[in-house]
């Protein structure tokens, strides 16, 4: 069931993006923080469901490293990034963010998000299969917003693809992003 939440957090998350790239209408505005609430939800259901992976300290570790990726998400969606444009002023075309973290690649926070439920699978044993379907969801409403959204509301983003690896950081881009913070 927590599965099927976690695929409808990403559909929201989708027609959010297409609310950005298409329409700009004030109710859909809702759909980012909606989808983000349900997959939260989901993913906190599946921990408490599980069944660890690794004994205790290793345990522990894990779930460490899932609040670093955790973090890392958090701060490269809220933080990095101007919050009220990026979410809230959707009609409003912005400039795109090329410094600090998004200078590491295009989309870091998938990363972030495959590294907090490879953690969690481990930690607390939130099905693999949950990670890896949720993952590839956040890959396919990346592509969507690296070919379609991005170009129409982002000034610049043209030349940031041009310069800026999709996913992948490389040695480049990972000076670019120390050399920025």
């Amino acid at each position: 069931m927590e599965i099927l939440w976690g695929c409808a957090a990403f559909g929201l998350f989708f027609l959010g993006d297409l609310n950005d790239w298409k329409w700009a209408w004030a109710p859909l505005r809702i759909c980012f923080p909606a989808g983000a609430v349900l997959l939260a939800v989901a993913t906190v259901r599946m921990a408490l469901n599980g069944r660890a992976q690794l004994p205790g300290a290793l345990r522990g570790l894990f779930f460490v490293l899932a609040a670093g990726f955790l973090a890392l998400l958090v701060y490269t969606l809220f933080f990095a990034l101007n919050a009220g444009e990026a979410y809230v002023s959707q009609d409003v075309r912005r400039a795109v963010c090329a410094t600090g973290i998004y200078a590491l690649c295009r989309h870091p926070g998938v990363l972030w998000l495959a590294g907090v439920y490879l953690c969690l699978w481990a930690a607390a044993g939130v099905p693999l299969r949950a990670g890896a379907v949720f993952s590839g969801l956040n890959l396919l409403l990346v592509c969507f917003e690296d070919f379609k959204v991005f170009p129409a509301r982002l000034a610049g983003y043209g030349a940031y693809r041009e310069n800026t690896p999709f996913l992948i950081p490389t040695g480049r881009s990972i000076r670019a992003c120390r050399a920025t913070f």
